[in-house]
Order: structure tokens, then sequence, then C-alpha cells
């Protein structure tokens, strides 16, 4: 009789088991199909003539095949092509400098908090930790406001000082690694002569270098796709305009092609994915490492 139920009961058990395993690559297909019915469309549409991708009508694939047009005209069309390189090279000196200071900078203060003892330590990183919590559309409205007050509006300096002042994210990030850091190694580095800066610069900051590659590379991703930033800091001003951005600004422009505006976001998609392909392992390796040194 026991071996009846127990038969029952497994039956049971593996019935459960199946229809969990079928419910879970039901919702895995779903949440794959938003992503990658958009990224396909992009992608053919981007392949068709300049009469079908402005049409009415959308197929599936191209009827008249698959063109190279769009990607032609990015490559060969003056005005095009300088505002794709214009755009990409805007992109670069605008974003990494400013994140590279703002990497340093928050190091830093990361360091600070996890191995230095100063007068109310505790409640300041409570309070930097709790802005987290806010929204951003909440800090940009007040710093639309002080930007426009001081003359920046139009200008590159929103998006470029405020990220050399740091991020709390990142601060939160890299005090966990910090705090990982053995009390024995910053003792011996005192003993041979250095204060706070020197063991900072040259024991905490050369370790922390997997910590800090991860975290510029997903900075740098976050700012390379951002939209919402460019568009209301560098109003009327088209000639600073980022890659995302002036992506954007081809398509309200009169008759766009959209042939030549999807070629241009898979051109535009290239380097992140290079990026993201090549820097995988440095981006698992700052991840794991946080929680203190691997031997």
């Amino acid at each position: 009789m026991e071996n009846v139920q127990d038969l029952k009961y497994t039956r049971r058990q593996r019935a459960k088991t199946i229809l969990f395993s079928i419910l879970n690559h039901f919702i895995i297909v779903v949440f794959a199909a938003f992503i990658l019915v958009p990224l396909y469309v992009v992608i053919i549409t981007s392949f068709k003539t300049t009469a079908e991708a402005n049409g009415t009508a959308f197929y599936w694939w191209p009827k008249e095949g698959l063109s190279l047009d769009g990607y032609i005209k990015i490559f060969s069309t003056n005005q095009v092509n300088r505002n794709l390189i214009r755009a990409f090279g805007v992109t670069l000196w605008m974003y990494v400098p400013p994140i590279i200071v703002g990497i340093f900078v928050s190091a830093m203060a990361a360091y600070g908090f996890a191995k230095m003892d100063f007068f109310l330590k505790k409640p300041i990183f409570a309070i930097l930790m709790s802005s987290l919590t806010l929204p951003n559309s909440v800090g940009m409205i007040a710093s639309i406001v002080i930007y426009n007050g001081i003359g920046w509006m139009g200008t590159p300096l929103p998006l470029m000082i405020p990220r050399m002042m740091g991020s709390i994210g990142i601060v939160f990030f890299l005090r966990q690694f910090y705090m990982g850091l053995p009390d024995d190694l910053i003792g011996a580095a005192r003993v041979d002569g250095l204060g706070d800066y020197g063991i900072f610069l040259r024991v905490a900051l050369p370790l922390s270098m997997p910590a800090l590659s991860s975290q510029f590379i997903l900075t740098f991703i976050a700012a390379y796709n951002d939209y919402l930033g460019p568009l209301y800091y560098l109003i009327g001003s088209p000639e600073l305009y980022p890659l995302q951005l002036s992506l954007s600004y081809w398509r309200t422009s009169s008759n766009p092609d959209w042939s030549v505006l999807m070629a241009g976001a898979m051109v535009a998609t290239i380097p992140m994915l290079c990026l993201y392909l090549l820097s995988q392992k440095f981006i698992l390796k700052g991840v794991t490492i946080t929680s203190g040194l691997k031997g």
C-alpha cells in the first residue's frame, strides 16, 4: 500500500515539475519575443530599399530582396556620413574623460567609507544610499532649473561635470570591494610610511582595477545609450548631439529614410556589442570580487 502511495506521490511531483518547466520556458519565450522581435524589425528594415522601408505596409521579409542601400548611403552620402562620424566622436569625448574622472572620485569616496573613520560616517553613507531611491526625473527637473540659471543649457557641461563628481551606485559597489581588503595589508602599508592617500593610490587602487574596469564599461554603455539627458540639456545645439540623439534627429528631419535610420541604428549598436563581448570577463570578475579578495 505504501509503495502505491509513494508511486502516486512521485507521479504528482513529476507532473508538477514538468508543468513548472513548461510554464518557465513559456515565460522565457515571451520575454525573448519582446526583445528579439523589435530587434528583428530594425535589422530587416535596414536591409530594405528606401521605397519599401518608407511604405505604409510592413513585410517580415523584404519583398524586393535584401538591399544594402541604407548601409551604402551611410558611408557614401557626405552629409549622413559626416553626421555619423561626428556624432560618434562627440559621444567619445563627451563621455569617456568624465567617466574616468568620476570613477576615480567614486573610488576615493568608497575607500574612505570602507577603511577610514570620520565623524558621522554611517549617517552620511545612509543618506547617500537613500538618494538612490529618488526617481531620476526628480533630479533632472531640478538640474534643468539650475543649469538654465547658470547658463549651461545648450552646452555639454551638464553631461560632463556631474559625471566627474562620481556616482553613488559606484561608491556602494566599490565600497564592498574595499571592505574586503585585509586590515593587515593596510597596516603593513602604514608601517612602510604610507599615508591614507598613498595607501589608496599604491595599494587599494591597483588591486581594484578589475572592479574599476567593470564599472567603467557599464557606465559608458549606459551613457552611450542615454537619450533623455542630451535631449534636455543640448536643446538648440544639434552640432553637439551624441550618437543616439543624432539618430532621432535624422528621424525628425524632413522625409526621413527609414532604411538609412535603421542601418545607422545597427552601426551604432556594433561598438557596444563588440565592447560587451570583449569585456565580459572583466565585468564578471569585477562583480565577483566585490565581496573580497580572491586567492
